[in-house]
């Protein structure tokens, strides 16, 4: 076999795929067996696409039927030996997606990595494709424009890359005049081969769920190009997209469906359409559109422009400007230092977290050299987690694991990150020897981007996101933050970047952020869904179900529904698992059961001491107005003193109380409903429980979320995130009602005051 060339589609296709990033993936090692003349089958690593086997002295053209594209990499195989029967199928997949993802960034003129190196005059380019830490020689020879003088007669130059070398010699380097043999073999077999003999198959849609403020959209069923006018496509728009775009934006709004549904269409389109409505009303406002890579920037420009927001995004009347960004351009600007395009891991977020898990697979391959220091001393969990685990998936959750609870959670410290407790879905890690070897593994993972000069996009962000908790920004946020704010993509962000949205809108307490998602696709940061998702919490906890029915969950009043939609809309959860039951929150009761309803209230005492005895005064006052049980009434305490107090009431003052300290035991509260005692909990433990109502103790400023001694060595992102957690959690337990008790000096939990200034809390005072 003489060559092996991609066209690209089948490059997008083959880069995209998770399965085909490694050969410790059956697809992965499919698609190695196929570049080193192993297999002819190319549709069990990528169903989507197909291989031309021109000739037994021609070569393979791997393409994507129906795609119209004659652009195409090709790799010369008796030149390069890139792919080499006797190298390994892991360094063969390695050399393949580098060589993939640099030709795509050359196509769309992209920034390239510092391993990535053009010599345009020369018209060739030259990749290290191993991670720096390696400080291997090997690299990989391209020819950008090959048989320029051939194919320009026929108007054809620069719709080709060459691959003709692979080793540790770069030859006469950039100067080389490479051989084009097999690359003219290629363009003959091309000839014979009809790239238009089928096209793909294109899944149907997915279900559509309709919710308040949260849009679902069908698949059209006619294609228009995305680059028209904004009243061209208004007259396009389906009713829900219209819905969508025309609707009140007093609070935030999810815009959700499967691929090709228009979602960043209609995103783009609301902007625009509060910018015209502010123009018309001769109103300010300021508005960004973030979105996770660069090119999707570009496009999203280009989108609007061609929409006529021009004036907008290049506004000359600060009064009125709207604004598209990355997450990655944003934190750099908010930290206010111009970072260069090199001290990034990568300049698109999405290739620095491909590139990200490169180079923890090389740290995890370091610590491995060393493992005989540790293996002795871990746990059986872990060490049977380490053994049979897929490489590919250890090495994504320990990417995971550095940047969300290493950097996020423990902020780069070791002993803050020996306190933090494991996640259900997370790498088991019983004993220190095993966070141990994590760490030794962040340690490698930290020192090849010291080496390299670079700041990966946990670094930036979490940067930034220090930079908007100061009081400087507190007193600059009013002028300088944004009115609304557009998101793009969002299940492509993790929870680290997604904690830095709330901080930038001008009004703490209203949130006008409009985002796209795509159900399809896995929702959330990895490892966490079972700790805070919405689904999470309603789930019956069998593993077993695809979909979580809220309608059977959610039988709390409208009030406890505003309330609890209140405190998510304030928090990073929002974007991530956020289900909005407004739309069926009625349905659940009946008029009888309304009658025991009653508006939240957040009620103020003087100190602890009263407030520990005020909500027991709360509790019997409730009962006897609900004339219901005490057992159908939980107080959820949410400081560890506050619940030892209330404990001690139990022993020293015989108080009414069953004392529940182990989430979802259904068996302690029916035997408070049986004796006839309140039920007395932490939100950590009362999850997939449900009462008439909910006392919640303690949520007030420096608990809720926790500051000073209380933090255990989490961030400040972090605690901020669990807490709109845990406080959602303890409010959806309740049918009827919610009282929030706190200490006056305190004053209020932060994440409430959204809640009080929208009506949906109402504070009164007591004590």
């Amino acid at each position: 076999m003489k060559y092996i060339a991609v066209q690209r589609e089948a490059v997008e296709e083959l880069i995209a795929n998770r399965l085909t990033q490694s050969a410790d993936y059956e697809p992965g090692r499919i698609l190695a067996d196929v570049l080193k003349g192993r297999s002819r089958d190319i549709s069990k690593a990528s169903p989507r696409l197909e291989i031309s086997d021109t000739s037994p002295r021609g070569g393979l053209i791997v393409y994507r039927p129906g795609a119209e594209s004659r652009t195409f990499i090709v790799f010369d195989l008796d030149e390069s030996t890139i792919f080499s029967p006797n190298r390994d199928d892991g360094d063969v997949v390695l050399y393949f997606q580098r060589t993939m993802r640099f030709a795509v960034k050359y196509w769309e003129q992209r920034v390239m990595n510092s391993g990535e190196n053009v010599y345009p005059q020369y018209q060739r380019a030259i990749i290290f494709p191993h991670p720096i830490s390696q400080k291997t020689n090997f690299r990989i020879s391209i020819d950008l424009n090959p048989d320029d003088q051939r194919l320009g007669k026929r108007g054809k130059t620069e719709r080709y890359i060459l691959v003709y070398r692979a080793g540790t010699s770069d030859g006469d380097g950039p100067k080389e005049k490479p051989s084009w043999t097999a690359f003219r073999k290629f363009l003959e077999d091309l000839r014979s081969v009809n790239l238009l003999a089928a096209r793909p198959k294109v899944a149907d849609s997915a279900e559509n769920i309709d919710a308040f403020q949260n849009v679902s959209l069908p698949v059209p069923q006619g294609r228009m190009d995305i680059h028209q006018g904004f009243d061209v496509w208004t007259g396009a728009l389906t009713d829900p997209q219209r819905r969508f775009v025309e609707g009140a934006f007093e609070s935030p709004i999810r815009i959700e469906g499967p691929a090709g549904t228009g979602k960043t269409l209609c995103l783009a389109m609301k902007s625009i359409f509060q910018m015209r409505k502010a123009e018309t009303e001769d109103a300010e406002l300021s508005a960004i559109f973030v979105t996770h890579s660069e090119a999707t920037r570009r496009s999203i420009e280009v989108v609007l422009e061609s929409m006529g927001a021009a004036r907008f995004l290049n506004s000359d009347t600060p009064r009125r400007a709207l604004k598209v960004e990355t997450l990655q351009g944003l934190s750099a600007g908010i930290l206010r230092q111009d970072l260069a395009a090199t001290e990034f891991v990568d300049p698109d977020a999405y290739d620095a977290k491909q590139m990200q898990i490169l180079y923890v697979d090389e740290a995890l391959s370091k610590a491995e050299a060393e493992i005989n220091s540790y293996e002795r001393f871990f746990s059986p969990a872990f060490s049977e987690f380490y053994r049979t685990s897929d490489r590919w998936e250890f090495v994504q959750m320990l990417q995971h694991e550095i940047a969300v609870v290493i950097k996020g959670r423990a902020s780069e410290d070791f002993e803050s990150y020996k306190r933090i407790p494991t996640i259900p879905q997370g790498i088991p890690l019983i004993r220190d020897a095993d966070r141990a070897f994590v760490w030794n593994v962040y340690k490698n993972y930290r020192e090849q981007l010291v080496d390299g000069g670079q700041f990966d996009t946990d670094d930036v962000v979490l940067s930034a996101l220090s930079q908007l908790t100061t009081p400087i920004w507190r007193r600059r946020r009013p002028r300088e933050g944004y009115d609304q704010i557009f998101i793009d993509e969002t299940h492509l962000f993790n929870m680290n970047e997604l904690s830095v949205f709330h901080h930038l809108t001008k009004d703490p307490v209203v949130n006008r952020i409009a985002f796209a998602v795509d159900r399809s696709q896995a929702i959330g940061d990895r490892g966490w869904v079972s700790d805070i998702d919405v689904t999470g919490i309603v789930h019956d906890g069998s593993g077993d179900d695809k979909k979580v029915n809220v309608r059977e969950v959610f039988r709390c009043s409208p009030d406890i529904v505003n309330l609890a939609f209140a405190v998510t809309s304030s928090g990073a959860s929002l974007f991530t698992n956020f289900e909005n039951p407004l739309a069926i929150s009625n349905s659940g009761l009946s008029f009888e059961e309304e009658r025991n309803c009653a508006p939240p209230v957040y009620i103020f005492y003087n100190d602890d001491k009263s407030l520990v005895y005020g909500c027991l005064a709360r509790a019997e006052a409730i009962a006897k107005e609900t004339k219901g049980s005490r057992g159908d009434i939980v107080i959820i305490a949410f400081d560890d003193e506050l619940f030892k107090s209330l404990c001690d009431l139990v022993i020293g003052e015989n108080k009414p109380l069953e004392i529940l300290k182990e989430r979802g035991d259904v068996e302690i509260v029916n035997r408070a409903r049986q004796s006839g005692r309140f039920v007395l909990t932490m939100p950590d433990y009362v999850g997939g429980l449900e009462f008439d109502a909910a006392i919640l103790v303690g949520v007030d400023k420096g608990r809720v979320p926790a500051s000073g001694e209380r933090t255990n060595g989490d961030s400040r992102s972090f605690l901020n995130y669990v807490a709109h957690n845990r406080l959602y959690v303890a409010i959806t337990r309740a049918r009827y009602r919610v009282e929030i008790l706190g200490v006056r000096s305190h004053g209020p939990s932060p994440i409430l005051l959204s809640a009080m200034a929208n009506g949906a809390l109402t504070e009164i005072s007591e004590g």
